[in-house]
């Protein structure tokens, strides 16, 4: 019986309503079997537009044994490539973020254009074919400010996520805000216990205070199921939506993501200390108003964030290994530029 073979028995005999079995969160073979299955298979946020606003800027991300490059090119448009030269293998860029003219190997200065092709490779002889050894290229889009990658050879459908997203998302323009602050740490768990620990905020009073002084812990906002019988909630998203800002809940055909703007707590209208805006010039200038609640996408397996009218908090979320997860928090605060 092979690993995936074992977790779908694993799966057929859970208990409904108790955690998965052990090995779910620490085996190898199961964990690669998320990798093949998951991660290699579907669409994955890496990063904002505005991390790469100008041609050259790149950003770099190691999803699984893939790492990958994502850069601005010249036409401006958006370019993922497996990180590694045609030649000998070597990783191009090692920093996490950068400036390229052009990406150039460290180890033999085999050089790309930007858009991947190979520009030169010294001393490959007269019958050398330069455009049989361009960059193994990566699929890449972008929606509302977001970047997505996919490393499978034929990619699901990216419309349906653009259709979802593009309404809540586009309004607060952040393809042309800027990153503010940024943290990465590593939390000693599997990727999927990372993502049961968010899903849940009956930790929260005890172990986020900061956090419940302006997110309400209403079941049907911490939970978003349930948000339609909330009378509060409702007319709320009736208010945002009537000034142009979709807000009711919604979720993709197979519960993959999901999008809602949910009300912060009474008297507050930002993630801060006192309730107030940290920045003063809004995301929007299409909207004056301050109460804009937060704005959620749920996207499984990569991200979870809160949009705000004043600022952006993005979380990324990347497997290491089985009992690793890197960055289980990555916290990008955008600000307009």
């Amino acid at each position: 019986m092979n690993a995936r073979d074992v977790i779908l028995s694993r799966l057929q005999r859970r208990k409904p309503n108790t955690a998965l079995e052990r090995e779910f969160y620490c085996s190898p073979e199961e964990y690669q079997v998320d990798l093949d299955m998951i991660w290699y298979r579907t669409w994955l946020f890496v990063g904002h537009d505005c991390e790469v606003p100008n041609a050259g800027d790149y950003m770099t991300v190691q999803i699984g044994a893939y790492p990958l490059v994502v850069i601005r090119d010249r036409s401006g448009g958006l370019n993922a490539f497996h990180n590694s030269c045609r030649h000998r293998g070597s990783r191009i860029c090692s920093a996490e973020k950068g400036s390229a003219t052009r990406l150039v190997c460290p180890y033999h200065q085999w050089t790309y254009h930007l858009d991947g092709r190979l520009f030169a490779a010294r001393d490959m002889g007269a019958g050398f074919d330069r455009t049989q050894y361009g960059l193994h290229r990566v699929h890449c889009s972008s929606v509302g400010g977001y970047i997505w990658v996919c490393l499978a050879k034929v990619a699901p459908d990216f419309e349906p996520i653009r259709k979802h997203l593009e309404p809540y998302f586009l309004p607060h323009k952040l393809h042309q805000a800027k990153v503010a602050f940024e943290s990465t740490i590593i939390e000693h768990a599997n990727w999927k216990l990372v993502w049961e620990n968010n899903r849940e905020c009956y930790h929260c009073p005890a172990n986020h205070p900061e956090l419940i002084r302006t997110f309400d812990l209403t079941p049907s906002i911490t939970d978003v199921v349930g948000a339609e019988s909330n009378p509060e909630i409702t007319a709320k998203w009736a208010h945002w939506e009537s000034i142009g800002l979709p807000s009711r809940l919604c979720i993709s055909d197979n519960g993959q993501y999901r999008t809602t703007r949910m009300p912060l707590v009474k008297g507050t209208v930002s993630f801060t200390m006192d309730g107030r805006p940290a920045v003063m010039r809004p995301l929007m200038d299409t909207v004056s108003e301050p109460d804009l609640g937060t704005l959620l996408l749920f996207h499984y397996p990569t991200i979870w964030n809160h949009v705000l009218a004043d600022q952006a908090i993005s979380f990324r979320l990347l497997p290491i290994s089985p009992t690793q997860t890197q960055p289980a928090r990555l916290r990008r605060t955008v600000q307009q530029a």
